[in-house]
């Protein structure tokens, strides 16, 4: 190895460091709050992409791993309210296809008062 790859790989370890401490360093909420709108994607692939061709619905099965995927990051940013989708506020939910399948992009707000 030469002295400019050794300097090289060390500057870029050096960034990956810092990179990753900056994240470290920061709690999980930071920057969100609670009341706020959260949003997650799910994806699918196409059943016809497989051999043998599987059957499902990719459309449905994309928008239940977001809403999965929404209520796990609901879950650990703010633990204290619902994170059941049914009970979130201005609930919007998208699906494209893309080459491969479809996705799915939900966003809604949480309820803040769990009932009793």
């Amino acid at each position: 190895m030469t002295t400019v790859s050794i300097s090289r790989s060390l500057a870029l370890a050096a960034l990956i460091a810092v990179t990753c401490g900056g994240l470290a360093a920061r709690p999980a909420g930071a920057g969100m709050t609670c009341g706020a709108s959260f949003t997650a994607s799910g994806k699918a692939a196409n059943p016809l992409n497989y051999d043998p061709p599987r059957h499902y619905n990719p459309e449905k099965l994309a928008r239940d791993r977001a809403i999965a995927a929404w209520r796990a990051k609901v879950s650990q940013i703010c633990p204290q309210v619902s994170n059941f989708w049914w009970r979130a506020r201005d609930r919007k939910i998208s699906c494209e296809g893309y080459a491969g399948g479809i996705g799915c992009e939900v966003s809604g707000t949480p309820a803040t008062h769990i009932g009793r």
